[in-house]
């Protein structure tokens, strides 16, 4: 004969019911996460989970749960506006295009001398005028650092969001600011790509990059024509740009270009060859597509939101402390949302 239970004996079982699912949910989702999110494997593996597994909406929200781990300062990273010294940086891609590089100050005669101009330089757009690095490691904009370098050399200045991380290697970098952008994109969406191809200019001596240079010159590049006449000739007829490249004794246009070619390429062959563990650059983060921009995952970061350490599990102290890796789906108390579902099975609410 079959026990009948009443309400309370229900509740009781179906409160066990509940602390068994949620046992079976951590042993599941601990093994979506910590057995294929390793940091340390670089960006290109982190990529792969981001968009495979870790696309999930629950396993997002738990990468976005760094705050309530159980150990909620251990992701924090400082961020802070600063300037860096071209010249101490060190790329983590590992091609930079060569017309990405100089189309803007060969081809603009006042962005030229801005870039000459001295003190702290910020490059590109307004919102996005600043590169991003950790210690001394480029983590996004490598075209502004190496666009600066080609016309102001190793010792010029520029304007920089650092985020002190805790690692130290350009792989784990790399693959935290990689989380930290999907920790924005809640709703599984794939971690943007960057576009590769071009002419790479990194590892390349000043003879070579002379070469690939004059093979860009009279070509249209993002913002026109490279080192076209006109522009050739605002750089004679000005002081401070003629003493910069030493045109005082260009006779004619083309010596003149020569000059500014030599000088650009001697700069651009001073640029540090990649560190260890960089990827290609279609691996590379591009915190600009993050939601919120650029802001929004390096708030994360700043805020410690990014869970890429181990325990990836979710505190929940609503009702007791209890560790689970099921990210909660609303502000309900601790096993609330859980519950409400088993009674309303059991028939006991509506």
């Amino acid at each position: 004969m079959k026990k009948i239970l009443n309400e309370q004996q229900l509740r009781k079982h179906i409160a066990s019911e509940v602390r068994k699912m949620l046992r079976e949910e951590d042993e599941k989702d601990e093994s979506k996460t910590s057995a294929k999110l390793d940091v340390s494997k670089g960006p290109s593996a982190a990529i792969a989970f981001l968009n495979g597994p870790g696309a999930d909406k629950r396993v997002r929200a738990l990468l976005n749960a760094g705050q309530r781990d159980g150990i909620p300062e251990d992701e924090k990273a400082k961020v802070s506006e600063t300037s860096k010294t071209l010249g101490d940086l060190q790329p983590t891609q590992i091609e930079i295009e060569l017309t990405k590089s100089i189309a803007y100050p060969l081809s603009k005669f006042d962005s030229l001398k801005k870039m000459i101009s001295g003190g702290v330089q910020r490059v590109g757009a307004k919102d996005n005028d600043m590169i991003v690095t950790s210690g001394n490691l480029i983590v996004d904009g490598h075209h502004r650092w190496s666009s600066l370098f080609s016309v102001a050399g190793p010792d010029a200045q520029i304007a920089a969001i650092d985020i002190a991380l805790p690692e130290k290697d350009a792989a784990s970098v790399l693959a935290i600011v990689q989380t930290a952008i999907a920790s924005t994109l809640t709703g599984g969406e794939e971690v943007p790509k960057a576009k590769a191809g071009g002419m790479n200019i990194l590892g390349k001596g000043k003879d070579e990059l002379v070469k690939l240079i004059t093979s860009a010159a009279g070509k249209g590049g993002e913002s026109g024509e490279i080192l076209s006449d006109k522009f050739v000739e605002q750089c004679m007829s000005d002081d401070q740009v003629k003493k910069h490249f030493g045109l005082e004794g260009a006779k004619d246009v083309s010596s003149a270009r020569t000059k500014i070619i030599d000088k650009v390429a001697d700069n651009l062959s001073q640029m540090a060859a990649p560190a260890e563990g960089s990827p290609p650059r279609t691996d590379m983060p591009q915190l600009d597509q993050a939601t919120g921009g650029v802001k929004g995952a390096l708030s994360n970061l700043q805020k410690g939101k990014v869970n890429y350490k181990t325990p990836f599990k979710i505190v929940d102290k609503g009702g007791g402390e209890r560790e689970i890796n099921v990210p909660a789906e609303s502000s309900m108390k601790s096993g609330e949302i859980v519950l409400e579902r088993w009674q309303k099975l059991a028939g006991l609410i509506k």
